[in-house]
């Protein structure tokens, strides 16, 4: 029947823009790997430069201890973090995102996990008694620069048009399935005889 090949090749289709978002996911996961890393250090060294009468209070010992501590936390952290971010599933979540995005943050199932990047970040803060925390970081926002070569806005707007060829495609798979369904009853319908066709002319 035309429709069930039409729903074979969709799922076809699907199928390769599932190919396709996974493929990319594996040339991101190395540089969100690489940033997650230096996130830490990047956040604290910030706060440190920018709060001198603090820094001063601290010893070069204390600095030391700090680096050193976030250096080994920050490996860790990323470690964790990277291996729930290799879970296809969250991933392919963003099938069930409104819209387009720009930003591999918009789908939240995905980027919950770097979460535990900002924890650490203010943890390391507060344990070293860095002020102001109502200005410490509240999330880990995808970088916009190059890292190892690649841009990953670049890739996240291409991981965007997976989802979205993936989306197309099951939506019209469940179109195409529904129609063959209301086609099927239609002849069941058709098929059955009523008790005055099995019994014509009678009264």
């Amino acid at each position: 029947m035309r429709g069930e090949a039409e729903v074979k090749d969709l799922r076809a289709r699907e199928a390769r823009a599932v190919q396709s978002l996974l493929k990319l996911k594996a040339e991101i996961l190395p540089i969100l790997a690489d940033d997650l890393a230096r996130f830490p250090e990047r956040e604290i060294r910030k706060r440190f430069v920018s709060s001198p009468e603090f820094a001063e209070t601290l010893d070069d010992a204390s600095v030391a201890r700090l680096k050193a501590e976030v250096s080994r936390r920050s490996l860790a952290m990323r470690d964790r973090v990277v291996a729930l971010l290799d879970e296809d599933d969250r991933w392919l979540a963003g099938v069930d995102c409104a819209g387009p995005g720009k930003s591999l943050a918009e789908n939240e199932r995905l980027w919950e996990p770097t979460a535990a990047a900002v924890d650490l970040v203010r943890e390391l803060l507060t344990a070293y008694g860095f002020p102001k925390p109502e200005e410490y970081p509240t999330d880990y926002r995808m970088p916009t620069w190059f890292i190892g070569g690649k841009y990953l806005p670049g890739l996240a707007e291409k991981y965007w048009a997976c989802v979205a060829e993936v989306r197309e495609a099951r939506a019209r798979i469940r179109e195409v399935e529904e129609g063959l369904v209301r086609s099927g009853l239609g002849r069941r319908w058709d098929r059955i005889a009523t008790e005055e066709d099995s019994h014509p002319g009678s009264s």
